[in-house]
């Protein structure tokens, strides 16, 4: 089976039934129970799986979110220290024109 973010497989096993009445009903008995067995192995390994990539996935939102969180902090505070600036710039620009130094340049 092919998905839009790769491969992936569908595993079935294989299952052969034979009919009852034949030598070989009793060895499909024991294969069939041990098909069962194998389907329930195979199902709890895929739930284990599914369960760790989860649980990883989870732990990855929690992060971005975090890493979000610090990020926006760190914006504001950007913001903050850009009007500081803006404020001390006006402030030494009147701080020139009131001293009436003309020789100074400023942008």
């Amino acid at each position: 089976m092919r998905g839009r973010r790769g491969t992936r497989f569908a595993a079935a096993p294989l299952t052969l039934l034979l009919i009852t009445s034949t030598p070989g009903a009793a060895v499909a008995a024991t294969a069939s129970a041990s098909t069962e067995s194998i389907r329930v192995y195979l199902a709890i390994a895929v739930s284990a799986r599914v369960n760790i990539v989860c649980k990883r996935v989870t732990n990855m939102a929690k992060d971005v979110r975090a890493i979000d969180r610090q990020f926006s902090e760190f914006k504001d505070s950007l913001s903050e220290i850009k009007d500081k600036l803006a404020f001390l710039r006006c402030g030494v620009i009147t701080l020139i024109r009131n001293a009436r130094l003309p020789d100074i340049e400023y942008r």
